[in-house]
């Protein structure tokens, strides 16, 4: 090789190192007025589709290629600045940005004339129905940031907690992440993480937090949305400024909520005028125990689409003497879209294009011969968006329009509605992706770290943990000490397999009722075995031991499925058990033992059965389920053994253990009993959605029906029972309008052969029978007698519940400042045994979180029966259910 050409290809290699050398762009912005620095505000240059955002100190920092560029430096409330980034290679700058002032004419408004921003937010409530479904897929860089801390540890927890642990807590912790991410409408994402890094050095590849949030979608029954058709009712809204951006005049207006609620927002939300479409949001809202501040910045990545290219979530939660804060950024970059263009088109014929800052602009109108192509629907739509000013009622119309348009579109198009909700998420990380440097990490970071994310990544790297992914055990006790306490499990490493065997003193339970006395019941170990493909089978044995009978009782429970897809499975579940005489089960061990032992009610009435059950259950189609079981039992009637109790107040005497008085003793007799029983459910466009593999169904807007049939089969095994039920029901449970739940149910049945029918197999009730309980269930009556009016020829009953956060004492001061809920309930039975009963109640719910607060009055024949009150314990909820 000559040395002239050695000497080309270093001199070509030489140019190409220099050409691709990138330049440092760092600095601060800060307020012009105040000097104060400006947090998380936005540079972003669009020609090379580059975003970062500034730290809590207002700091930033870039890195580009080497080269000339146009930047644009933005933050919600501050006039946009565009400045020249030169090619230097490290250039450091303070940049001040001027809080926006009043640009354009002013406006005035006469006291009985409807604020300007009415009109602005009826226009961008109806291009939000298109603008929320204008992009099909986009791709782009995302830097992402997450951390949470502890500002406040109560003493108690600092008088019980250990040392090494109150220490990682007030550590916090925080993660950063940077990935190329893709996104395809509804629910298709790729996640290529090219860096990845957190405090506590965990390398499990579980993909990113991002949240792929756009306020057009944010919603539902959780939060009104102040772009949603129902946000007239629940909002005010004043136009406080317009300003000129680049090529257009923005909106800014006031969103003001009519009444107190954490359903509802405050704050400021931006609008493009002209194009009705989102430019910036600042809010604030409450939900449960967290104060969350959320504020989204877009930016027109092309003809009338705007994208969110920063998100800042803030939250502040306080509970029980704990306060902490949780911060959440996202930086979007390298940013190219793929829009749908049939609502590009639709996008473009309603929107209005003035010219910046001239008010008085001419509309251009659609011609009769453009018109003459629209559907009729599209003709309605177009005519309403010529007006100047919409109403109230012109907004709600346009909706309602755009939504038929669509339900049009579809079944023109044989458009099937996607049931499926499941998230396709594909996740992959490169091989150096948990090896980058703190150097490394200084130039890829899109918002540089502030003091105190560098004080928390300090603070955990000086922890000395064991970290061990798959055997939890408490290494600091004893060897006796995990031997009564040790509450782990352990899993084999591809974690397919889960053991749990608890220490003597774990998995323990004690209960009482007069039949057994003490009862101590004691679950054995679980074994859980799963499959890729979903399926899985799990063991579970537990031991009970009655003291006064001296009896020892126990179950042991198979369960498996072997179709996810269709939720198909099956259970055998055998032992020795006491049984409450009412087969809903209502009456939770915990609150009877305290019922008995406190109050002298022994409420519960139990017999006993030697028995083994096998069920299956499946999905025929999305939404058919089918479930049958067959049960043998002996059935052995219990006698009362013991009189104990802790505190007696009234001196009363506990009951006999027989349900209800009756001249038939025959039906509570020692016998044997085979029983099967079928049915089937339907619930029409039921969404569902798979996670790890398992099929969770979601919601309807349609009711679930369900047919069932229970056979008692005589002469099998000696089987001595012989009837027949039938039953049908009702029931659907969902959002109406600003009501956050309306649920009913609607059930009947009937006996068709009672040739031998004994009180266990009697239609029971589910009921709640003392004043403070678990039973959370809507389909329950709170005042009817647990066993009285079981049924034993046909039953008709119904519940009606209505739950929100602003019916009655919600529009009270003071009580419209707390989370609670409120809750109006109607129930009502008929049957052989009683006619027209029913309960009416209000109730207020989620107190303190824990429990809820209900007050009813029953009738019979319109005649007053009972008024009592309830407290509902969440925490104590029985779950009988075998199958989900």
């Amino acid at each position: 090789m000559s040395n002239h050409f050695l000497f080309f290809l270093i001199l070509i290699f030489s140019f190409t190192n220099v050409t691709a050398q990138n330049c440092v762009f760092s600095g601060e912005i800060i307020d012009a007025t105040t000097n104060e620095p400006i947090a998380y505000a936005s540079i972003y240059i669009a020609s090379i589709a580059k975003g970062v955002m500034t730290n809590d100190a207002g700091e930033f920092k870039i890195d580009v290629p080497c080269n000339n560029y146009q930047a644009k430096v933005q933050y919600i409330g501050y006039e946009t600045l565009t400045l020249s980034i030169p090619s230097s290679t490290k250039t450091n700058q303070t940049i001040l940005l001027k809080q926006k002032t009043f640009e354009i004419k002013e406006f005035t408004v006469n006291a009985k004339a409807e604020d300007p921003a009415y009109n602005i937010m009826r226009k961008a409530i109806v291009l939000a129905e298109y603008y929320k479904k204008q992009i099909k897929e986009y791709d782009c860089t995302i830097y992402m940031k997450e951390y949470f801390v502890v500002d406040k540890i109560p003493e108690i927890a600092r008088l019980f907690a250990d040392k090494e642990d109150l220490k990682e807590m007030k550590a916090g912790a925080i993660s950063e992440i940077l990935m190329e991410y893709h996104y395809e409408y509804p629910n298709t994402t790729k996640e290529k993480i090219i860096s990845a890094r957190n405090s506590k050095n965990d390398t499990a590849k579980t993909g990113s937090n991002y949240i792929n949030l756009n306020f057009y979608r944010l919603g539902g029954n959780e939060i009104v949305s102040p772009l949603g058709k129902n946000a007239f009712q629940v909002y005010k809204f004043e136009l406080l400024d317009s300003y000129i951006e680049g090529n257009h005049t923005i909106k800014k207006i006031k969103i003001i909520p009519k009444r107190k609620g954490q359903d509802l927002m405050s704050g400021e939300i931006y609008i493009v005028d002209g194009l009705w479409s989102i430019h910036s949001v600042d809010v604030k809202f409450k939900q449960n125990l967290v104060d969350v501040s959320y504020k989204q910045f877009y930016s027109e990545i092309k003809k009338n689409t705007w994208f969110p290219i920063n998100h800042e979530i803030s939250v502040e939660a306080k509970l029980m003497g704990f306060e902490g804060n949780y911060k959440y950024l996202a930086s979007i970059s390298n940013l190219s879209t793929k829009n749908d263009n049939v609502v590009d088109s639709k996008i473009d014929k309603l929107v209005e294009l003035p010219l910046t800052g001239d008010e008085n602009f001419e509309k251009i109108k659609l011609s009769d011969a453009e018109k003459e192509n629209l559907s009729k629907t599209q003709q309605k739509i177009n005519n309403l968006m010529e007006k100047d000013k919409l109403s109230k009622g012109d907004a709600l119309k346009l909706v309602q329009l755009i939504e038929k348009e669509n339900e049009a579109e579809n079944k023109k198009n044989n458009e099937k509605q996607n049931l499926d909700l499941s998230r396709d998420r594909n996740v992959a990380y490169i091989d150096s992706a948990f090896t980058k440097t703190n150097s490394s990490w200084d130039s890829l970071r899109a918002v540089p770290l502030s003091e105190k994310e560098k004080e928390i990544y300090a603070t955990n790297d000086s922890l000395n943990r064991i970290e061990n992914n798959d055997t939890i055990i408490n290494k600091k006790r004893s060897i006796i000490g995990n031997a009564l306490f040790f509450n782990g499990k352990i899993k084999t490493k591809n974690k397919d397999v889960t053991l749990r065997i608890p220490g003597a003193l774990s998995w323990l339970s004690l209960n009482f009722n007069t039949v057994d006395g003490f009862v101590l019941k004691k679950r054995l170990f679980s074994y859980h075995k799963k499959y890729n493909n979903g399926s899985f089978f799990e063991i579970a044995p537990a031991l009970q031991y009655s003291f006064a009978r001296e009896d020892v009782m126990g179950n042991f429970m198979f369960k498996t499925q072997y179709n996810a897809k269709k939720r198909a499975g099956f259970y055998i579940n055998t032992g020795k058990q006491n049984t409450d005489f009412n087969a809903e089960k209502p009456m939770n061990n915990f609150f009877n033992s305290v019922s008995t032992l406190f109050l002298g009610d022994n409420i519960k009435k139990i017999y006993q059965k030697q028995f083994i059950d096998i069920g299956h259950q499946i999905d025929i189609a999305n939404g058919f389920t089918f479930i049958t079981s067959v049960e043998y039992a002996k059935r052995i009637a219990l006698t009362n053994h013991t009189d104990f109790n802790i505190w007696n107040p009234e001196k009363k005497e506990y009951t006999s253990n027989i349900p209800i008085s009756t001249t038939d003793s025959s039906i509570f007799n020692n016998h044997n009993s085979a029983l099967f029983s079928a049915s089937l459910s339907y619930t029409p466009n039921y969404f569902y959605r798979f996670y790890k593999n398992q099929k969770r169904m979601l919601y309807s807007n349609y009711p679930t029906f369900t047919a069932s049939y229970t056979q008692g089969v005589k002469g099998v095994f000696n089987s001595s029972t012989d009837f027949s039920l039938v039953e049908f029901s009702m029931e659907q449970s969902k959002k109406i309008k600003l009501i956050d739940k309306v649920s009913y149910y609607v059930g009947t049945g009937i006996f068709t052969n009672t040739n031998q029918l004994k009180f266990a197999d009697y239609k029971s009730f589910n009921t709640t029978p003392f004043y403070v309980s678990g039973n959370a269930n809507r389909n329950s009556f709170r005042l009817l007698d647990l066993y009285q009016h079981n049924s034993s020829d046909y039953f008709a009953e119904a519940h009606l519940e209505i739950e929100d956060n602003f019916l009655l004492l919600k529009r009270l001061p003071l009580f419209n400042l707390t989370n609670w809920s409120e809750r109006i309930r109607f129930s009502y039975l008929r049957n052989e045994q009683i006619d027209n009963y029913y309960e009416i109640g209000y109730g207020l719910t989620k107190l303190f979180f824990m429990f809820d607060v209900e007050g009813f009055v029953s009738f019979n024949e319109h005649k007053h029966q009972y008024t009592g009150f309830r407290i509902i314990l969440r925490l104590f909820d029985d779950d009988n259910t075998v199958f989900e």
